[in-house]
């Protein structure tokens, strides 16, 4: 068989991605026709019908570049205007065409795709012992600033991995204090990085910044395995019991710490508010349960929904009605608003550029 791949260089008010006569004329697949197969209750098509109200969020400077970038992708997911791939039979003629992916964030199709081929590496080089599931969550008066400047979404991560460490080196900082030994101040911000004689331990953190509900809401989702290396005795060892009032503290100190050296408005005082309301420690969520259904839970870098959660899209009346079941109770919720309102909050959770949500 051979191959041919043609390449579509598009650019926006270039190229109309509703002209389908160039698609007729070569007899492949036009983007209509794709549209016709994911039926209304689609992203893509979602997007398509409500396009001139994007491109106005995106001329007001309501949206990034790379939201913008994003809602096109996903418009164009399986059309032949990505591209597409040619197969040529060389003794019969026969030509098979297939259309490019658009492998954006908010494409239902290719992140089931991606956290299937994710899950499966995980699960390959993970530990055959027992994981845990750990999610760690920030106050709703925090949210404001990751929302404001999306970098700080990074300190997330490095919060949760030393908020681990310290879990795991819980007895070498111990056996520290009681010594009254004098650590000079690092300053990588990773805690235990370049210590001797530490603790090793392997987790798998993903970002997902929004709740059932599609409001903004960062969390981290933790895999972390109960089996560790420890370098001074040069064996691994068991940590099945971990502290949660610790976990709880860690982690509420190690996200104060860390926001605490970016000079943020007004966060003084919060900070503060925190340690004297907040005794326990900000809210963590942890269980035990199989690898397999962790890997599948947490590491998909998944849209904000699934689109089998929209009921009715009413492009008519330019209302949507969707569902999702309340986090606290399980509680059926049913959501009937404006396709407007939907959509902004649907971008909203369009990560960077090059930000990794899986680390």
């Amino acid at each position: 068989m051979k191959i041919i791949t043609f390449f579509f260089k598009m650019l926006v008010g270039d190229f109309m991605i509703d002209d389908t006569n160039y698609a007729d004329c070569l007899t492949l697949y036009n983007f209509n026709h794709v549209d016709k197969i994911k039926g209304k209750e689609s992203f893509s098509y979602i997007f398509n019908d409500n396009i001139n109200y994007i491109r106005s969020l995106y001329n007001r400077g309501k949206i990034r570049n790379i939201t913008y970038d994003t809602i096109q992708k996903t418009i164009l997911c399986g059309s032949i205007y990505l591209g597409y791939d040619l197969f040529v039979c060389p003794h019969c003629g026969n030509e098979s065409i297939v259309p490019h992916k658009c492998h954006s964030k908010l494409c239902t199709s290719c992140g089931t795709k991606e956290a299937k081929l994710r899950a499966a590496h995980i699960s390959s080089i993970a530990l055959d012992a027992k994981h845990r599931h750990i999610v760690f969550t920030i106050p709703d008066l925090l949210r404001g600033y990751f929302i404001k400047d999306r970098s700080l979404l990074n300190l997330l991560f490095i919060a949760a991995r030393n908020t681990l460490a310290c879990i795991f080196n819980d007895a070498k900082y111990r056996k520290i204090k009681k010594k009254k030994i004098y650590l000079k101040k690092n300053k990588c911000p990773y805690s235990y990085k370049n210590d001797r004689n530490k603790i090793v331990f392997g987790s798998v953190l993903t970002l997902h910044t929004f709740g059932r509900d599609l409001k903004w809401n960062p969390h981290i989702h933790c895999l972390v395995c109960e089996e560790a290396f420890d370098t001074k005795k040069n064996k691994m060892k068991n940590f099945s019991f971990i502290s949660y009032e610790k976990l709880r503290k860690t982690w509420m100190y190690q996200v104060l710490d860390l926001l605490s050296k970016q000079k943020l408005k007004h966060f003084r005082y919060l900070k503060q508010r925190f340690y004297d309301e907040l005794v326990n420690g900000f809210y963590v969520y942890a269980t035990m349960t199989t690898i397999m259904l962790m890997i599948a839970s947490i590491t998909t870098s998944r849209p904000p929904m699934a689109e089998n959660r929209i009921i009715k899209y009413e492009d008519d009346k330019k209302m949507i009605r969707w569902w999702y079941n309340r986090h606290e109770d399980e509680k059926y919720i049913e959501v009937y608003e404006s396709v407007e309102n939907f959509i902004n909050n649907l971008i909203l959770h369009c990560p960077d550029e090059n930000f990794k949500m899986v680390r």
